[in-house]
């Protein structure tokens, strides 16, 4: 199984707009074949001592791919050309890392 993780700060005043889009970008991509997860999510407070601070304009994407084929696939799929460039003036900075699960 694929993963990908991308963490994108948001610029200030814009998150109600970036979750509108995103979510119309998500109900596109779980549709997907070859998508088993594609959730945006945000810093919550928890119990877990070691958490990283909050920060209230950062948005991870969590995604699960069957494979690197259908990644790719997504990747050129015409709802990510249209919507996913509604997405990049509203962010600040985005890091991506690709993994792969071991076991």
């Amino acid at each position: 199984m694929i993963h990908v993780i991308v963490t994108m700060i948001l610029k200030e005043g814009v998150l109600e707009e970036f979750i509108r889009t995103a979510r119309e970008i998500a109900a596109e991509v779980r549709q997907e074949k070859g998508c088993i997860a594609y959730e945006y999510t945000v810093d919550i407070e928890s119990p877990i001592s070691s958490q990283e601070p909050l920060q209230k304009n950062r948005v991870t994407l969590i995604e699960k791919w069957e494979s690197v084929e259908a990644l790719r696939a997504h990747l050129s799929a015409p709802h990510m050309k249209k919507l996913g460039p509604r997405l990049q003036p509203l962010r600040e900075s985005v890091a991506i890392r690709v993994t792969q699960s071991i076991g």
